[in-house]
Order: structure tokens, then sequence, then C-alpha cells
């Protein structure tokens, strides 16, 4: 690991990216990803990009092009070489049991196993020889390994450049937290893929005259804005991390929010902020969640029942991954009037807020008529949610900037949340459309 990263910092420049793109490709190729770094490569290639030494993007561009020509040429070999692969002499090195893996994973998913199977160390060398070896056709190969490469290749790098010289303890995380980011591509990419197969079966299918067979309206540029949303979001977010790694930008702001709010402390209003950030905990806004999917289901309303229900968990996992993957330390002991011991970036109270009120807003506004009624509700929840992070402020247990990219990033896998089901729903009989997804 040592020679790794000499021989990375030493290459510097523009041989930097011609190093990371084929240490990528190395831990793609056909088995020698097992023995390989090549993950930990594109995490140090993120690092170089972090000081500035070479391109964030010039490094995920050699990433992504080492990956996807890496599973090529698995592929290839496969192809050419067929069953014998497996019973020659690398094929027993590899093992059985990671061969008899690779094959379950494409036999149950088919063209989306090649994405997952980047995201898990064993198999990432192992799916491009069997894929091949199988004869599956090389477009649908080449769509997945494509997809996958992009999100696998671009999502180590910009950890390593998140972390910057914390790299050592994304490399723990990673494991987590990519498999996290790919389980989440792999539902996005499989609902986008079906949407696109309902929309040809559409159009070569003659209407029916039932109404409940009608093919609900298809959200093209709903979903194209959204999209762009996301992007934005993501971006920004990015930037807000890094500068609280290094301690630059917007953290410029910490301690005069700080200050401000231990000038205008009194009795009173410290307790009504205690009952406002326990009231706006995770524990209890799960459980409010939890209670609300459940009714959903209940009554039957099984998409929205799973919305919220993924929403929430999914926030819970964001708070829990990135909490320990940042590692920020809160405020000073002395200034909190309420004791917190974990890490403080982001706010767990309004990232939870965000998500988790915004998905109950958008599912409950559904109930009311009229547009006075609903904008009460939106205004209601937004000032509740700020609320609940103006309340972790005051009580001292968090910087501004840990509060902002709660919020930021709340409602950015609220987006992606209301995105997905509204894709999935499109898919799906007007019946499924009584309370559509916005």
């Amino acid at each position: 690991m040592t020679e790794l990263i000499a021989l990375l910092t030493s290459v510097g420049g523009g041989w930097a990216y011609p190093a990371v793109a084929f240490f990528a490709f190395l831990e793609s190729a056909a088995f020698v990803g097992l023995v390989i770094p090549g993950e930990t490569a594109m995490l140090l290639g993120g690092v170089l990009a972090a000081t500035s030494q070479v391109s964030l993007f010039g490094m995920i561009a050699g990433g992504v092009t080492g990956a996807v020509l890496g599973d090529l040429a698995g592929y290839g070999l496969g192809r050419l070489a067929g069953p014998s692969v497996q019973s020659g002499r690398m094929g027993r090195w590899v093992g059985g049991d990671r061969w008899d893996r690779a094959e379950r994973l494409l036999e149950r998913r088919g063209g989306p196993a090649v994405f997952l199977g980047r995201w898990v160390g064993v198999l990432r060398a192992v799916i491009p020889v069997a894929a091949g070896a199988v004869n599956m056709p090389a477009r649908k190969f080449m769509i997945w390994n494509g997809f996958g490469g992009l999100m696998w290749a671009s999502t180590v790098i910009v950890l390593g450049y998140l972390a910057g010289s914390s790299w050592q303890r994304v490399q723990n995380w990673l494991g987590a937290a990519a498999l996290l980011v790919g389980l989440g591509g792999a539902v996005a990419a499989v609902v986008a893929l079906g949407f696109t197969r309902s929309r040809k079966h559409e159009t070569t299918e003659p209407a029916s005259q039932d109404s409940d067979a009608r093919p609900a309206p298809r959200p093209h540029r709903a979903i194209v804005v959204r999209s762009m949303i996301i992007t934005v979001f993501a971006l920004v977010i990015g930037e807000l991390s890094d500068n609280v790694t290094d301690g630059k930008g917007i953290t410029a702001i910490d301690g005069p929010v700080l200050n401000w709010m231990l000038g205008h402390r009194t009795a009173d209003l410290t307790g009504v902020m205690v009952i406002v950030t326990d009231v706006g905990g995770t524990a209890v806004v799960s459980a409010v969640a939890t209670v609300v999917a459940g009714w959903l289901a209940w009554r039957h309303r099984w998409h929205d029942a799973l919305l919220v229900a993924g929403t929430t968990l999914g926030a819970g996992l964001l708070i829990g991954v990135l909490k320990p993957l940042v590692g920020r330390s809160r405020p000073p002991m002395v200034d909190q009037l309420v004791i917190e011991t974990n890490q403080s970036y982001p706010s767990g109270h309004a990232l939870a807020a965000a998500a988790v009120l915004g998905v109950l807003t958008v599912v409950l506004i559904r109930h009311l008529a009229g547009r006075v009624p609903r904008l009460l509700l939106t205004i209601a929840a937004a000032t509740v949610t700020a609320a609940i992070g103006v309340s972790r402020l005051y009580l001292g247990v968090h910087w501004a900037s840990d509060v902002i990219a709660g919020w930021l990033i709340g409602t950015f896998w609220l987006i992606i949340c209301l995105t997905t089901a509204k894709v999935v729903t499109a898919r799906l009989p007007v019946r499924a459309h009584q309370y559509p997804i916005t």
C-alpha cells in the first residue's frame, strides 16, 4: 500500500490519469482484480484531486475508462475461451464458490448482475468472464458495463476527493458506502429500463376499451427537471462537504452563528428549544413515519406506504454512513446545553426532518381539497423543519454548516425518492393513479 501511495504521488501531473485508468483496468480485468488494489488507487486519485495536483474530472474519466475496458476484457475472455476458463488453472485458483456465486447472480438478475457485481470485490473480476461464458448479448453487457463503470469509478474517486487526507477512514467504510450507492443506482437503472420498456409496449398495443387499462401520463419533462435538480444538489452538497473537510468556505459562518446563539439564550427560550429538539429527534420522526406507513398499508395504499418507508429508511442509512465517514467534531462541550456523543456532520435532526416531514407532506396533502389548506400544510412542514435545525444551533450541539448540510441532503434524498416513485407509478394502470406521485 505504501508503494502504491508513493507511485501515484510521484507520477503526478498528466501521468496520474493513465496510472489510475491502468489500476482501474486491472481491478476490473479477469482475475487480476482479486490481487491488485485498483479500488484503493482510484481512492487515492481522488485524494490527489483534492490537493489540486490533478483535475477531479480527469481522474473520473480515467477511472471510468479503465473500469469499462477491464470488464470488457473479461467479457471477451469468457466469450473466446468459454467454460474452459472455469476448468483451467486460473479458474481453479479463483475457486468454485466464487464461480457459483457469479453464475447464480447472472441467472437471477441477467444484465443488472453486471452492474451489481461492480460493488462486490470478489465478484468484480469474475462476473464479466462468467457473462461472456454464458454468451450474454454483447449489447446488453455493454449497457450495464458502461453504467456500472461510470457509477462505481465516480463514487470511489469522489469519496477520495471529499475525504482528502482522511482517505484511510473512507477506505474502511468504502464497501458499505459504495454498496449503498450501488444499490440505489441499480434500483434507479432497473426502474428507468422498465419505464422505457413499458413505453415501447404501450406504442405496440392498441388501447383497451377499459378505462382502468389505459396507460398513465408519461412524466417526461418532470423527470428531466428533477434529474437536473438532483445533479445540482449533488454538486452543492459535494462542495459543502469539501469545505467542511478543509475547514474553508461556508465553515466561516460557524463561529459567528454559534456566538450569536450563545448571546441570545434565555431560560424560557431554552425550554422551548429542548422540546423542539426532542420532538424532532430521529427516533420520534421515524416512529411517526412508521405509524403513517402502517396506516397507508392498512388503507391498501401500498405505493405511498413504500414511499414513506423507503424515504425514512434511506435517511437513517445516510445519517449512519455520513457521520462516521466525515468524522467532524461537535462544538465545545462548554457551549452545549444537551449532551451528544456522536459525530457532528451532517445534522441528523435536520436531515431526517427535511426528508421524512417532506415525504409525509407530499403523501398527506392529497387528502386536502383546495390550494389554501395544501399551502398551509406545506408552510407548516417547512417551518417545523427549520425550527428543528435552529434548535440544534441554539443548544450548541451543531455548527451552522452541519444543519445546512442536513437540510440539503435530506431534500436531496427526498427528491430522489419522489422521482423514483413517479417513474414507477407512470408504468402502472390509471387505477394506481388515484393518488399520483407529485
